[in-house]
């Protein structure tokens, strides 16, 4: 039996069918609603469905071309003033930054809210709140406006989207590249850090995903 589309995708904002859901005239907008606020908790409750690939998962994942060989590929982006990377196997999507509807009674610091992605509901989280990243001064903030973006990753049937200042995109480090993590660095930062590698003139951390989904999971119970 085929699932039934969920109704803000049939009848709501993000829907075509008449007539539209009358509901609407209350509460103006379907994250207004009971409905799509209940959904939302049990999606917190539940493993997420991972069965989408668009145009830019294909992009990321699915790289015309062989990889250098021997290097490990990375998707490098920046949270605050702080450069970071992840596998690049871990993610499916890089969009723009779209509104976060935050849930009634969830004050989780990490846990940002709920965003919507091609009418599929996914939890938005902030990095920089479950690493301990110091805020960028507003000034220099309000300049790299343009560049922000959200990026969506999925491991183990999870599904997470967080917030990013700025993404340069696939980078092929070879091995040889990862140095051991600096004991200057901040003792929440280097909790999830693996390794560093150059980049530019910057040094950006390889984070660890396995430690990162499982500290993100934690953090929204």
């Amino acid at each position: 039996m085929q699932k039934e589309e969920s109704c803000w995708k049939r009848i709501g904002v993000w829907g075509k069918e008449e007539p539209r859901c009358p509901k609407l005239k209350e509460v103006i907008h379907c994250r207004n609603c009971d409905l799509f606020t209940q959904a939302g908790r049990n999606l917190l409750e539940r493993d997420l469905p991972v069965e989408y690939k668009n145009e830019w998962g294909q992009i990321l994942l699915e790289k015309k071309g062989e990889d250098p060989i021997g290097t490990f590929p990375v998707v490098t982006f920046r949270v605050e003033g702080e450069w970071l990377a992840l596998p690049a196997r871990v993610f499916s999507e890089i969009m723009d930054k779209v509104s976060i509807h935050t849930l009634p009674h969830r004050k989780k610091e990490v846990l940002k809210g709920l965003v919507n992605v091609h009418g599929e509901i996914q939890i938005c989280v902030s990095l920089e709140r479950l690493i301990g990243l110091e805020e960028e001064a507003e000034d220099k903030e309000k300049e790299q406006k343009l560049h922000e973006r959200m990026m969506v990753v999925s491991k183990d049937g999870d599904v997470w989207v967080f917030p990013v200042k700025e993404i340069h995109g696939i980078h092929h480090v070879h091995p040889e590249l990862f140095q051991n993590v600096p004991v200057t660095i901040t003792k929440s930062k280097s909790t999830f850090t693996k390794e560093i590698f150059k980049w530019k003139d910057e040094h950006v951390a390889l984070l660890d995903d396995e430690l990162l989904f499982y500290s993100l999971k934690r953090s929204i119970q």
